[in-house]
This record gives C-alpha cells, sequence and structure tokens, in this order.
C-alpha cells in the first residue's frame, strides 16, 4: 500500500474545461478523478473542423479518461470505472458535458499531482490534434488562467461564417 497524504481535492478549473481529484471515500489512499468540459466555449476553436456528427472537444473529453489510466497504470498505479458519478460542481450550464468518474486507486499525492497536471495537457492536446491545430499545443504546463487565455486567443470570433459549407448529399438531376 502506498503512503498517502490527505489532500481533500485537486482541481484544474477554467471556462472550458474542469478536471477534479478527490479523495475517495472510505477509500485511504485512492481518488475519484471527475472531467467535464464546456463545448461552446470550443466552438471557436473546433467547428467546422471534424466531420459530420464529431465534436474534437467531446472526442478529447472521452479520449481522456483511457488516457489518464494508461498514464497512471505505467505509474503502476491502478484505474477503473469509479462506481460513483462525476459530481463536478459550479456553474456549468447548458452544453457542459461530463464523462464518467475513474477511480485511482492506491496513488501517492506526488502521483495524483503528476495525473492532474497530464490531464489538463492531454485534454487539450488531443481537442486541438483533432482540429488539426497540432502545431499550436503549448509546451510546458500552463495553469488554468493560462491555459484559458491560450484557448481564447485560438477562437475564430465569426466561426460559424468562415467555417466550411456542411456536406450535402448530391441531388439526382431527374
Amino acid at each position: 500500500m502506498v503512503n498517502t497524504t490527505a489532500i481533500g481535492s485537486l482541481e484544474y478549473q477554467n471556462d472550458f474545461f474542469s478536471l477534479v481529484i478527490r479523495e475517495a471515500p472510505h477509500r485511504p489512499g485512492s481518488y475519484i478523478f471527475s472531467s467535464g468540459l464546456s463545448i461552446p466555449k470550443f466552438d471557436p476553436i473546433c467547428y467546422g473542423k471534424t466531420g459530420i456528427c464529431s465534436n474534437a472537444a467531446f472526442k478529447g473529453l472521452q479520449q481522456l479518461r483511457a488516457n489518464v489510466s494508461l498514464f497512471a497504470n505505467q505509474r503502476g498505479i491502478a484505474s477503473k470505472r469509479a462506481e460513483t458519478p462525476s459530481d463536478l460542481r459550479g456553474g456549468h450550464g447548458t452544453g457542459w458535458y461530463q464523462e464518467d468518474a475513474l477511480l485511482i486507486e492506491d496513488a501517492s499525492l506526488e502521483g495524483v499531482r503528476e495525473i492532474l497536471e497530464f490531464s489538463a495537457q492531454d485534454l487539450v492536446r488531443t481537442v486541438l490534434t483533432a482540429c488539426q491545430l497540432e502545431d499550436a499545443v503549448p509546451a510546458g504546463a500552463l495553469g488554468p488562467e493560462e491555459m484559458q487565455r491560450f484557448l481564447e486567443s485560438l477562437g475564430v470570433p465569426n466561426y460559424r461564417e468562415v467555417a466550411p459549407p456542411p456536406i450535402a448529399k448530391p441531388q439526382a438531376a431527374w
């Protein structure tokens, strides 16, 4: 068993996304990882850059759980689906999506901090790669406010007008 220190919770939150790792109740050394993001905040970056029924931000959120599990596993930390639902708190309104929570077991405080830092970078990297903006991914770790300013700088103000037209099914000439 890994020696752990009580942390309550570690959070990485801005207007674009929220990552929270909190102590699991009644499970010493285990933590609940919750993640969510705002599709409307990512729209100025992602709109029109992926195919029909595809959203780069949503894809990034879904991929994040698998990437966090792999990252943890490579460090000898077990993870699995949490039995409790994700419970991100705050003023998340319409267009805010959450993934199922992940249980991280037998992790040190340092390991939990590494997972949180990795998660923020990985989520942004995955979204920007899906948007074909992989060259824009910042080197090094950014704090939540710095990350928000960075993401805002990538948004296109009139993104709906400059996006490619939707793919239309050719009409038969009868």
